[in-house]
């Protein structure tokens, strides 16, 4: 062997040697960059659905409520109308605010839910009717009833097995867009009141 091709050897080998340990480091930082990525990924979708929980939590009841009241059940007759009416105000408010962590399916059934229940653009200033008949309630609250209530009152009523159909694919949507439930099927919530008016 040559003293110039042991030279090179000899350089050759320092060289592996110097890049293995720099090879090992820049693919350790690869590695902690995409573990970081990962771990931000993750931290971002529990932050999204402990959000959407937050808004499950505030908007389901309110969703209950007027499904209570425009299928005669529940609590349907602790409801007066007018609050009823000041319910959607918030309602709108609360999922226009929430549109953008949740589905477009999500806004669609919400907006078709709030549409079976309530008619808007009743006139500049007016506030939304209730698409449902007021004589039942008012049989129902006895005393308690208000006369000016049945302004409240649309002449345009929706069929409570309609809304009913709506809530539940309002619910599904919910469960899906939070990823409990993949799959939820909201249970049937039994048979509406006979003879409703």
């Amino acid at each position: 062997m040559t003293p110039s091709s042991w030279n090179s050897l000899e350089i050759a080998k320092l060289l592996v040697g110097a890049l293995t340990p720099l090879m090992l480091a820049l693919f350790g930082i690869y590695i902690h960059r995409i573990t970081k990525r990962f771990e931000h990924l993750q931290w971002r979708s529990q932050k999204l659905i402990d959000k959407r929980l937050e808004i499950y939590d505030d908007l389901a009841p309110s969703f209950n409520d007027l499904l209570c009241y425009f299928t005669y059940v529940g609590s349907w007759r602790d409801l007066e109308p007018p609050r009823i009416v000041s319910m959607k105000r918030e309602l709108d408010k609360k999922i226009h605010l929430a549109a953008p962590l949740f589905s477009e399916e999500f806004f669609k059934a919400c907006t078709r839910f709030q549409q079976l229940c309530f008619e808007t653009y009743t006139g500049w200033g007016h506030d939304a009717l209730l698409r449902t008949q007021f004589e039942r309630r008012q049989e129902a609250l006895g005393n308690r009833w208000d006369k000016k209530w049945e302004s409240c009152f649309s002449r345009d009523v929706s069929n409570p097995n309609t809304i009913r159909d709506a809530y539940r694919s309002l619910m599904e949507v919910f469960a899906r867009d939070i990823g409990v439930h993949e799959a939820f099927v909201v249970p049937p919530t039994g048979l509406l009141p006979r003879h409703l008016r």
